[in-house]
């Protein structure tokens, strides 16, 4: 039997890890040094709220010790495992998973355990995360949902603002003279994921929430093979506590992209990459591959 696991740093809805029986692994949430876990002592409406208030965040990665115990346990099982982490240029937890799979790989070389490095976030892996579980439903073997994933990975798209720079600012991600200046004028980053190595990086900057949308256009043909957007395909866009705005992100795909509506699905930020972003972000998920077609139903 397949088991298919992630981290909270996928976003993915409790009813969605239900549906698919996905193992989610925890990630810490600290505030004042005190540990918070998502789906115990913290949600991210709390989070936001705080935030708002001037409680600053940050997170850690998963554990090596539970990682290890996890996967030990179903080994022993027979499980054959396939984790999709958050991207190793986002977290440490990609290369802790690479060493937990070497010791136990010696102590049981007959397991199957796979290590996808997602080079994404929230539900852009959470979007990767999902293709594996439909074709592990589909009854694909391990070896052929991983070679599936590895074209999957290749092809997310992930784009991506915030409404305050203090965020990025407070995470290193920004200088405090671009934060005055972005602040006074009203300037918003636009952010994407790279393909090859999963880090973020500031492609594209513009004056207010329209012209951001307008921008995401250009991009999204760009970057996509055969430089243009497949209309034809799941289109997801997560916001922190920014709903009015993820519903107009989502009024502008389905208008002057040509996404069907019921393709283009609104998500919740969670704790992991809120935290860094704070409540006012939008991240818009979709692939690059001409030939998708639209899959996801949460």
């Amino acid at each position: 039997m397949i088991k298919i696991i992630t981290d909270d740093g996928a976003d993915l809805p409790l009813e969605t890890v239900k549906k698919y029986n996905i193992e989610i692994l925890p990630i810490a949430i600290i505030a004042n040094e005190k540990e918070h876990f998502i789906g115990k002592n913290i949600t991210s409406d709390e989070m936001y709220s705080n935030m708002r208030k001037g409680l600053v965040y940050r997170t850690s990665q998963v554990t090596r010790t539970y990682m290890l115990e996890k996967f030990e346990e179903l080994l022993k099982e027979d499980k054959e495992i396939i984790y999709l982490p958050l991207s190793s240029g986002i977290s440490g937890t990609y290369e802790t998973a690479l060493s937990v799979k070497v010791e136990l790989l010696n102590k049981y070389p007959e397991g199957k355990l796979f290590i996808i490095d997602s080079k994404s976030a929230t539900m852009g892996q959470g979007m990767v995360t999902i293709r594996a579980a439909m074709l592990n439903e589909d009854g694909k073997s391990v070896e052929e949902i991983v070679k599936s994933l590895e074209e999957i990975v290749e092809n997310q798209i992930h784009l991506f603002t915030v409404g305050d720079l203090e965020y990025l600012y407070r995470g290193g991600r920004l200088s405090k003279t671009s934060q005055i200046i972005g602040g006074l004028l009203n300037i918003m980053p636009i952010l994407y994921v790279d393909r090859e190595r999963g880090k973020i990086e500031s492609i594209d900057k513009v004056r207010g929430f329209m012209a951001f949308l307008k921008k995401v256009s250009v991009w999204a043909n760009k970057i996509s093979k055969d430089g243009k957007f497949n209309p034809n395909q799941t289109v997801v866009i997560c916001h922190g506590d920014w709903e009015e705005v993820a519903l107009k992100t989502k009024r502008y795909f389905i208008e002057e992209m040509g996404v069907e509506a019921e393709n283009v699905i609104i998500s919740k930020l969670g704790c992991v990459i809120g935290a860094h972003t704070g409540p006012e972000a939008i991240t818009i998920f979709f692939s690059a591959d001409p030939k998708e077609k639209a899959y996801i139903r949460m």
